[in-house]
């Protein structure tokens, strides 16, 4: 009975990243649609790296502070602190 719901927990991860690709996917598409972006946009490739570059930066950001936090938790379990 785990396994399934392993499974699932899997299948839902792997849907929720296939999702994620094709927000960003379509997102790409509409900077390299936009022929006269608004100003202080960049268009086309540039606008693409711009935005990955953005959006990596968060999640390295989210990750490291949520790696502090459980470092801190554990430190206080153990009674380091």
């Amino acid at each position: 009975m785990r396994s399934i719901s392993y499974r699932m927990l899997i299948g839902v991860v792997i849907l929720i990243v296939l999702l994620l690709v094709i927000i960003i996917l379509v997102t790409a598409s509409l900077l390299m649609s936009t022929g006269n972006p608004p100003e202080g946009e960049l268009s086309g490739i540039y606008g693409i790296v711009s935005s990955l570059e953005s959006v990596l930066a968060g999640i390295i950001t989210t990750l490291a502070a949520w790696i502090d936090y459980i470092a801190s938790q554990i430190q206080k379990l153990a009674g380091i602190v």
